[in-house]
């Protein structure tokens, strides 16, 4: 691929991860714990890994459990936003990029209660780019 080639798709791959920045900062916000607008955002099956456990999903009902069970921690903690910092995307091929980013979480008083940087293995599929897998990266 070229320089050109490659420079596109990584404005396609931002492009895409900065509505899903937008999307679940919107609906955490709000306290809403329906994950359908995310959904499209996530490839079926994917893996997720934390610092104490790996994951894979494997239906979409498990990763509809699964993200709406995020949004209701998000609201418990008195969600306020995020700013997603120094997102950095790597284009791996024409079809994949990966992307890290530090979340930075606030609660309604705008005081950061959570930081945690995050590794997104993301792919180009017929229906769009979607997340495969997901890292919690150590401090």
């Amino acid at each position: 691929m070229t320089h050109t080639a490659l420079a596109a798709v990584a404005n396609e791959a931002q492009a895409w991860f900065d509505s899903y920045v937008e999307t679940f900062v919107g609906l955490a916000a709000k306290g809403s714990t329906d994950p359908a607008p995310l959904l499209d955002c996530f490839s079926v099956p994917i893996s997720m890994t934390t610092g104490t456990a790996h994951t894979v999903l494997t239906s979409a009902e498990a990763l509809s459990q699964g993200l709406a069970h995020e949004l209701r921690a998000l609201r418990d903690a008195d969600y306020g936003g995020s700013e997603a910092l120094d997102p950095v995307v790597r284009v791996l091929n024409e079809r994949a990029a990966q992307i890290e980013v530090t979340w930075a979480r606030q609660d309604s008083q705008q005081r950061e209660f959570q930081r945690v940087r995050v590794l997104y293995l993301a792919a180009r599929t017929e229906a769009g780019w979607r997340t495969v897998a997901s890292v919690i990266l150590a401090d």
